[in-house]
């Protein structure tokens, strides 16, 4: 089997108390039950069966651990397909020491020996939106998880470029940025956000917004114009552009002349860029293995000392009738000592096959999954573009002679982009024109010993500058 997906989902604030979070466990327990249920289980407890939707064995298998005010309880999913392809979906419900969280993984597999690529699409579980739609914060590590948020406006563009570029973050953002309030692919947006809950957070931005970017992370780290980016955690001014992969309108609507088919392939290649990232990244809670080893060691103790009673029990008998009662007790409580004792060894085989389970996934973090034939139209890579350079990374020459239009005014100086020739032939001297200038100093880096610096009569909405070097 192996991991092509994974979730950690926290829950952090007002679980001080033991008891709160008890119920909290609880309550998130009954969410992943009820999901259970809606899958055709007539028991959430021990084992059973449900109805897939494909029509393959679909199993089920519950299993709790309590040690003290901590607890672990695992649901584990099952599917096998008439072809011999398994689905393993696996939640874990931890009740810790100071939070309560979700581990949950998919996996994919063969029920027999094979050596063969996979083709496979996952699918971002209902019981994830579920337990994210319940009231309170979601975190994974430092960062909130959050539903499609709507960035509108300047202001709102530079929180997310600040909140873009914190160390501390720790799942990736997706940003879709919108012109004239639409996305390049129908509701791709909402779309994603949906795909993509519980594993990254996705903004949806308008031009106000991506100028915000632009100025904040400059042209080569921004999206703009209908585009759509992975930002992953660590962002810095100096990270290569490459890195955070790009995807402008242009290549967006070029994909499919059907714009839904479109959507439907630049969601799938996000799902599995991103899917693997978790599978790869995402790391099993040590507190699970903790509380299943201090239960265990809690349940040997317990066994030991009833051993060490019954010896003293046996080294008291002062008559043979009592030592034959005594004996008669012995060997009852021994031969469930010893059933408990061979329950113990089967649960240590589990874990000795979790254990090479997880080695397997060690020696291959990024599961790199296909057809064993030539991939058909719909699951073909779409490339990623090339992000455009900034401008101070394309220097003058002398003569040279550009065209900037304002897009945004702040207190201390314009925002400006690089434009083309208006066509107008208004061009008036700006020697006091400080705020451009502060702009244009900003924008061109080391690049700002222009000759002359014109500003056209004629156009409006911020206007047009000519710089010639």
């Amino acid at each position: 089997m192996q991991r092509v997906a994974a979730y950690i989902l926290e829950r952090v604030e007002h679980l001080q108390d033991p008891e709160a979070r008890k119920a909290e466990g609880d309550r998130i327990r009954s969410v992943i039950e009820e999901w259970l249920k809606g899958k055709g289980a007539t028991s959430v407890d021990g084992a059973g069966t449900y109805v897939a939707i494909d029509g393959s064995d679909a199993r089920f298998r519950v299993e709790s651990v309590v040690d003290g005010e901590r607890s672990w309880r695992t649901f584990e999913l099952s599917e096998v397909t008439t072809e011999g392809r398994k689905f393993v979906t696996t939640f874990s419900v931890i009740v810790g020491r100071t939070k309560v969280f979700v581990f949950a993984t998919l996996e994919v597999g063969t029920v027999a020996t094979l050596i063969t690529r996979i083709d496979v699409d996952p699918r971002c579980p209902k019981v994830v939106r579920d337990l994210l739609a319940q009231p309170g914060r979601w975190n994974h590590g430092a960062s909130r998880l959050q539903p499609l948020s709507m960035v509108d406006g300047f202001e709102a563009g530079e929180a997310l470029a600040q909140e873009l570029q914190d160390t501390d973050r720790a799942i990736p953002f997706v940003v879709v940025s919108r012109v004239q309030g639409q996305t390049a692919l129908p509701s791709l947006d909402r779309k994603l956000a949906r795909d993509l809950a519980g594993v990254a957070n996705v903004y949806s931005i308008d031009e106000p917004a991506s100028w915000a970017l632009t100025d904040l992370l400059r042209r080569s780290l921004s999206t703009y114009g209908g585009g759509i980016r992975i930002y992953w955690p660590r962002l810095s001014l100096n990270d290569n552009r490459f890195r955070h992969q790009l995807w402008t309108a242009a290549r967006l609507q070029g994909i499919e002349a059907d714009r839904r088919t479109a959507a439907e392939r630049i969601r799938r290649q996000l799902r599995t860029i991103i899917f693997q990232a978790s599978a790869a990244s995402v790391v099993r809670p040590s507190e699970i293995d903790d509380i299943r080893g201090a239960s265990a060691r809690s349940e040997y103790a317990a066994l030991r000392a009833k051993a060490d009673e019954l010896e003293d029990l046996k080294t008291k008998a002062r008559s043979l009738e009592e030592f034959q009662e005594i004996v008669a007790l012995y060997s009852a409580d021994n031969k469930k000592l010893r059933g408990e004792l061979a329950s113990r060894d089967a649960d240590l085989d589990g874990l000795r096959e979790e254990v090479r389970r997880l080695e397997s996934d060690k020696q291959a973090l990024i599961f790199r999954l296909g057809q064993a034939k030539a991939p058909t139209d719909d699951v073909m890579e779409i490339e990623a573009d090339a992000p455009e350079l900034d401008e101070a990374d394309q220097p003058p020459i002398a003569g040279e002679m550009r065209f900037y239009k304002k897009t945004h005014s702040k207190p201390a100086y314009d925002i400006l982009i690089r434009v083309g020739d208006c066509g107008h032939n208004a061009w008036q001297n700006a020697a006091k024109a400080d705020k451009a200038k502060k702009g244009l100093a900003r924008l061109l880096g080391g690049h700002r010993e222009w000759r002359n610096l014109h500003h056209c009569a004629s156009c409006t909405g911020g206007g047009v500058w000519r710089v010639q070097w």
